[in-house]
């Protein structure tokens, strides 16, 4: 990173992520702490459209992080679904020397070797919603009428 690149912009979201729904305000204030504890500075944060798989916004930003040390994100389930999409936005933070954090899960993208996690975690929580559901073992039956 070049000396003149300063603060983490933010990236919000009123849509569900991760089965949470988090008010936009809460999520500023998780991004803001983060960068406070971190001695970093805060910049306003762009918050996504609310139309389902829209990410126009995000991809946005990720082209122009000029002046800037990095992106920040409450969460990576706010990533795209699709696994192409996340690569293309993996790619242009890297391109541009910046990182992408996920406070949540304390995670950052700021290198190819950071992704292979993030990518790991995210297929496997993608794969869990597309298989049948099991019975709840806290159920009277424990699950053992199966």
């Amino acid at each position: 990173m070049t000396a003149n690149r300063e603060g983490y912009r933010g990236y919000v979201s009123s849509r569900e992520f991760g089965g949470l729904r988090i008010p936009v305000p809460v999520q500023a204030l998780v991004l803001r702490d983060w960068c406070q504890r971190n001695g970093k500075i805060y910049k306003l944060h762009l918050n996504e459209n609310s139309f389902p798989h829209s990410y126009m916004v995000l991809e946005g930003m990720v082209r122009n992080l000029d002046g800037l040390e990095g992106m920040l994100m409450v969460s990576m389930f706010m990533l795209p679904q699709r696994p192409e999409r996340r690569r293309a936005i993996y790619d242009r933070v890297l391109e541009q020397g910046v990182d992408l954090r996920f406070v949540l899960e304390d995670m950052v993208i700021a290198c190819e070797a950071d992704i292979a996690p993030v990518e790991e975690i995210l297929s496997i929580y993608n794969a869990m919603g597309q298989s049948p559901h099991l019975q709840d073992e806290a159920s009277p039956a424990g699950g053992a009428d199966k």
